[in-house]
C-alpha cells in the first residue's frame, strides 16, 4: 500500500509539472546549425554556397539565436567524403546540440537564381518545412538569403506576436520604469535578439538581484513576464565617523530618497558625492564606505562609514620648465592660492582639482600672451606629504614670438590702414592672442554696424620659426547684410511695451547694428526698472532677416518706508517715504519724502515724466520745505523748481532749462553774528533760471562702472525777487573698470558765482564744501571762508573739488560694495586765486543699494585740520552719489 501512495503522489507531481509547462516556461533561446548549400550550376559557382551560409548565420544572429560554432560544424563536415544529405545533416546537427538544422541548395539556370531551403526541429514542436526564394543576377544574392533566414526566424518562432507584457515581482520600481527602457512592445514579433537586449536593460536598472523573462501563451498571442527579484528598499540613512561635517550637511548632498530600492550604483554615486564635500574642506584622504543593515526582509537601514583623515593643505605651489617668468609672476595668475595666515578667513590653501585645472589653463593663456605660442602647460602634480600638499606644474615654454605683418584679405569695407586703426595688435611688439581676440570682437562689431550680423572674421597666423614673429592675416568674410524683422519684448508685466522701444536705438525693417543694440542695453538698465535684460536672436522668414527678442525682468519700482537712524548731517532723524519710480507702468516717477531730525526737517514732492507728450521731452517738477539749524541762526525754506529736457543730436548727451523760485528766512540769529549774515537776514526771495548741458554716459546710475558725466550749467538769479547772481558751474566725473571686478573713479568740479548789480548776493547761496558729498572728513558745509571777526562762515564765490574713488565688491550677491577715497578742494573768496590752500581728506566706506535707495556709511579723515575741526568724521546718508 506505501508503495502504491508514493507512485500516486508521483504521477500527480508529474502531471502538475506538464500542466505547468504547456502554460508558461522561461524562455530558452534556439540554437541553429545552418550548412553550407549545395550549388547547381554551369559556371563554376560552388563557393556560393558557403556564401550563403554565411549569410543566414548572420541574420539569424543578429536576430538573437544562437548558433553551432562554424569551426565545430566545418570539423565534422571535414570528416565526410561529400556534401553531407538532409539525413545526415540532422545527424551531425543532432550531435552537435542543435535544435534547429537548416539545409538547401541553389540553382543558377541562365540568370535565374532560385534558393530552396529545408528547415528541420529535431525537438519535434515544427514540422519540416521548406523555404524558397527566387530572383534575376547574382547581385540577389544576399537578397534572397536574407530572405530564406527571414522566413526561417519566422517559422521558427511561429511568426507568434506580443500580446501582452507584465512585470512581476517589482514592489517600489513601478512597472512604467521597467516597460519604458525595454525595446519589445506589444504587437512586435517575439525577437530573441531584442528580448536578450531587454533582460540586460533590465538588470542594469541596478534594482534587482535576478531577472529573468517568462513566455506563456494564450489564444491571443503570447505573453511576456519580467520577473524580477527586488533589492530591498532604504529606511534610513545614518552615518558614522563624522566629527568635522556635520550629518545634516552630508545627508542634504544625498540624492537617494528613504524608501528608494538600494542600488548599488545609486549609493556608490552618492559616497562620491560626500566624498566631494569633505575634499572642498580639505580632506583628501577621507574614506568612505557604506554597509546595509538588514531591518526586515524587504527593508534595510544604509550606514555610511567615514574614516575622515587629517585636514591637508597646499603648502607649496611650484613650477618646472619656467625660464621667462618667476614663480611669482605665474602664483599671482593662479586662483588655488597656498595656506597663508589668513586662510582662516579666505580658504586659500584648499586644493580643488577642477580649479587646478583651470589653473593650468590659465597658465597656458598667460604664456600666450606674452609670445609664447608653442608653451604647454601638463597635468598638475598633486603630492602628499606629511599632512601637506605640494602642487607643481609642468611647463615647457618654447620660443617667444614677435608680432609681424598684420595684413586683411576678403570682404573689406575699408582700405587695410584705416582697418588697421581699429586693432591693437598693430601697437604691441610682443605676439598676444587675448590681443588677437579683442581685435576679432572690434572688427566684428565693426562690419555688425554696417549690417553684417554674421561677418566670419579669422586671424591666420603664419609662424616664423628664423626670426621669431607671427605674420597674421585676417580673413573676413562678410555674408550678406541683415535686417531685423521683428523686435519682440517678454517679461514686462507691468512696464509698458512703448516705455521700453522709446529707449530702443534698433528698429524693426533696419539694418543690423551691433553698437545700437549695445546702446538699447546700456539705456534699458540705466531706467533701473529691471533686474536683468537680455537680447537674443533668431532667423527670420529669410536669409537676410533676423528676429530680435528682448527678455526683461522686472523689479520693485515702489517704495514705501517708516524708520528712524542717525545721519551725520540731520542727527538723529525720522523718515517717512513713498516713492514710484515707474509710476502705472509709464515710466513716469514721483516721490513724497518726510525727514524730522534734530536739527532739521525737510518736506518734498517731485514728479518726472520723461517723454511728454510721448516725445523725448522730459518734465520735472519739484516743491520743497526745509528747516535746518546751523551754528549761526536757523534757515527756512520754501520753494520749487520746474525743469524741461531734450536730448541733442549727440550721443548721451542733453539739454536742461530751468526755473526755481525761494522763499527763504534766517532767524535765531546770534546777537553778535557777522554783518554778512545780518544783511543775508533781509533777502528772502530768489528767482532764477538755468540752463545746463549735460553728456552722461554711464552704464548706471549708482555705483557705474565705466563711462563718463559731464556737465556746464549756468543758473541767472534776478527775474524778480531780491536775489541777483551769475552762477557757473562745471562738473565731470570719469568710471575706468580695473582688475577683479573694481572701479576706479575721477571726480571733479569747479564753480564760480558773480554778484548782478541789480540785486543782492546773500550768504546762502554762496558756495560751502564740507560733507558725503563734497569733501568727505569735514563737517557738512564746514569749509568756507570765514569772517575775520567772528569765524563765522561767510560762503565764497570760488570752489574746486575733487574726488578719487577705488571701490571694490564686498558681496556681490547683495550689492555692497567698499571704496578707497582721497578728496581734495576748498571755497575761496573773490579776491583768493583758484587751487590755493586745498583741504584734503582720505577714508574708507560702503555702499548698498537699499530699499530705501542708495545707501551709503562713510569714514573721511582730514589730513591737516584747523583748530575748530574734527580730526576727522562719520558719513552716513540715504541718497544719490555722484
Amino acid at each position: 500500500m506505501g508503495n502504491r501512495f508514493w507512485s500516486t503522489i508521483l504521477l500527480l507531481l508529474g502531471l502538475l509539472c506538464l500542466a505547468g509547462t504547456s502554460a508558461a516556461q522561461e524562455l530558452v533561446f534556439k540554437k541553429v546549425a545552418v550548412f553550407p548549400f549545395s550549388v547547381m550550376s554551369k559556371e563554376p559557382l560552388q563557393h556560393l554556397g558557403g556564401k550563403i551560409q554565411v549569410n543566414i548565420q548572420d541574420y539569424l544572429l543578429k536576430e538573437g539565436f544562437e548558433l553551432i560554432a562554424p569551426d565545430d560544424l566545418n570539423r565534422e563536415l571535414a570528416k565526410l567524403k561529400e556534401p553531407p544529405t538532409n539525413t545526415q545533416a540532422v545527424e551531425l546537427g543532432r550531435n552537435l546540440g542543435a535544435d534547429i538544422v537548416i539545409t538547401g541548395s541553389m540553382i543558377k539556370i541562365g540568370p535565374t537564381l532560385a534558393l530552396k531551403a529545408q528547415l528541420t526541429d529535431l525537438t519535434g514542436k515544427i514540422a519540416p518545412t521548406t523555404l524558397a526564394a527566387e530572383g534575376v543576377g547574382l547581385g540577389a544574392l544576399d537578397q534572397l538569403s536574407n530572405k530564406l533566414a527571414q522566413e526561417a526566424s519566422y517559422k521558427i518562432l511561429g511568426q507568434e506576436r506580443i500580446f501582452r507584457i507584465e512585470v512581476k515581482g517589482n514592489r517600489r520600481v513601478e512597472k512604467d520604469a521597467i516597460l519604458a527602457i525595454i525595446q519589445s512592445r506589444e504587437g512586435d514579433l517575439i525577437a530573441p535578439a531584442k528580448l536578450r537586449d531587454d533582460l540586460k536593460a533590465v538588470y542594469k536598472l541596478g534594482y534587482f538581484t535576478d531577472v529573468k523573462i517568462d513566455v506563456s501563451d494564450s489564444p491571443e498571442g503570447r505573453i511576456l513576464t519580467f520577473l524580477v527579484d527586488e533589492k530591498p528598499a532604504i529606511r534610513d540613512i545614518m552615518v558614522e565617523g563624522n566629527r568635522k561635517i556635520k550629518d545634516k550637511k552630508i545627508l542634504e548632498a544625498l540624492d537617494i530618497k528613504l524608501y528608494s530600492v538600494a542600488s548599488d550604483a545609486a549609493i556608490i554615486e552618492n559616497i562620491n558625492k560626500v566624498k566631494g564635500i569633505y575634499r572642498e574642506k580639505g580632506y583628501y584622504e577621507a574614506v568612505v564606505n557604506y554597509r546595509l543593515e538588514p531591518i526586515s526582509k524587504e527593508e534595510v537601514n544604509l550606514v555610511l562609514e567615514i574614516e575622515e583623515g587629517p585636514k591637508l593643505y597646499i603648502k607649496d605651489i611650484s613650477f618646472e620648465g619656467n625660464r621667462a617668468f618667476k614663480d611669482k609672476e605665474l602664483k599671482k595668475v593662479l586662483e588655488t592660492k597656498e595656506k597663508s595666515l589668513l586662510t582662516f578667513i579666505t580658504g586659500a590653501g584648499i586644493l580643488n582639482k577642477d580649479t587646478l585645472e583651470r589653473d593650468a589653463e590659465k597658465i597656458a593663456a598667460f604664456y600666450y600672451n606674452h609670445g609664447y605660442i608653442k608653451a604647454r602647460v601638463g597635468e598638475p602634480k598633486i603630492d602628499i606629504r606629511r599632512k601637506n600638499i605640494y602642487v607643481t606644474f609642468p611647463i615647457e615654454e618654447g620660443s617667444q614670438y614677435k608680432v609681424g605683418k598684420v595684413d586683411f584679405q576678403g570682404d573689406l569695407l575699408e582700405p587695410p590702414e584705416k582697418l588697421r586703426q581699429l586693432l591693437s595688435i598693430t601697437k604691441e611688439e610682443i605676439y598676444s592672442r587675448e590681443v588677437i581676440q579683442k581685435d576679432l570682437t572690434a572688427l566684428g562689431d565693426f562690419y555688425a554696424d554696417f549690417g553684417y550680423a554674421n561677418a566670419n572674421i579669422s586671424p591666420l597666423l603664419k609662424e616664423n620659426d628664423l626670426d621669431l614673429t607671427v605674420d597674421i592675416l585676417f580673413d573676413i568674410h562678410q555674408g550678406e547684410k541683415i535686417y531685423f524683422e521683428r523686435i519682440e519684448i517678454s517679461g514686462n508685466t507691468k512696464t509698458r511695451d512703448k516705455v521700453i522701444r522709446r529707449e530702443l536705438r534698433v528698429y524693426e525693417q533696419e539694418l543690423f547694428s551691433s553698437t545700437a543694440i549695445k546702446r538699447s542695453v546700456q539705456n534699458l538698465r540705466r531706467l533701473e526698472f529691471f533686474e536683468d535684460v537680455n537680447f537674443s536672436t533668431s532667423p527670420g522668414s529669410s536669409s537676410d532677416k533676423m528676429n530680435l527678442k528682448i527678455t526683461i525682468k522686472e523689479r520693485p519700482t515702489g517704495t514705501f518706508g517708516v524708520g528712524a537712524g542717525y545721519s551725520t548731517q540731520d542727527r538723529v532723524v525720522g523718515m517717512i517715504e513713498i516713492s514710484q519710480a515707474n509710476l502705472f507702468g509709464r515710466g513716469q516717477k514721483l516721490k513724497a519724502q518726510g525727514l524730522l531730525g534734530a536739527i532739521s526737517h525737510r518736506f518734498r514732492l517731485g514728479f518726472e515724466e520723461p517723454y511728454l507728450f510721448d516725445r523725448p521731452l522730459s518734465l520735472g517738477i519739484d516743491a520743497y520745505n526745509w528747516e535746518r539749524e546751523y551754528d549761526e541762526y536757523i534757515r527756512k525754506s520754501k520753494g520749487g523748481n520746474v525743469q524741461l529736457s531734450h536730448p541733442m543730436r549727440w550721443e548721451y548727451t542733453r539739454l536742461y532749462g530751468g526755473y526755481r523760485y525761494e522763499n527763504v528766512n534766517l532767524r535765531d540769529l546770534d546777537p553778535h553774528a557777522s554783518q554778512v549774515l545780518r544783511e543775508a537776514a533781509s533777502i528772502h526771495n530768489t528767482s532764477a533760471v538755468s540752463m545746463t548741458f549735460r553728456r552722461d554716459s554711464r552704464d548706471a546710475q549708482f555705483n557705474p562702472t565705466r563711462g563718463s558725466d559731464n556737465s556746464i550749467s549756468l543758473e541767472l538769479a534776478g527775474l524778480g525777487g531780491q536775489v541777483a547772481y551769475t552762477r557757473y558751474v562745471g562738473e565731470s566725473g570719469w568710471y575706468f573698470p580695473l582688475f577683479w571686478n573694481t572701479v576706479g573713479v575721477l571726480h571733479g568740479r569747479i564753480g564760480y558765482l558773480q554778484k548782478n548789480p541789480w540785486g543782492k548776493l546773500p550768504s546762502y547761496e554762496k558756495f560751502y564744501l564740507g560733507g558725503i558729498d563734497t569733501l568727505r572728513g569735514f563737517k557738512y558745509a564746514e569749509v568756507s571762508p570765514r569772517d575775520p571777526i567772528t569765524n563765522e562762515r561767510i560762503g565764497g564765490t570760488k570752489f574746486v573739488q575733487f574726488n578719487t574713488e577705488y571701490r571694490f565688491p564686498l558681496y556681490k550677491k547683495l550689492g555692497l560694495i567698499g571704496i578707497l577715497f582721497f578728496d581734495a578742494g576748498n571755497v575761496y573768496a573773490n579776491n583768493v586765486a583758484y587751487f590755493s590752500s586745498m583741504r584734503t581728506s582720505i577714508g574708507t566706506g560702503i555702499r548698498w543699494f537699499s530699499p530705501m535707495g542708495p545707501l551709503r556709511v562713510e569714514w573721511g579723515y582730514n589730513l591737516r585740520p584747523k583748530p575748530w575741526e574734527s580730526h576727522s568724521n562719520w558719513e552716513f546718508s540715504v541718497g544719490g552719489v555722484f
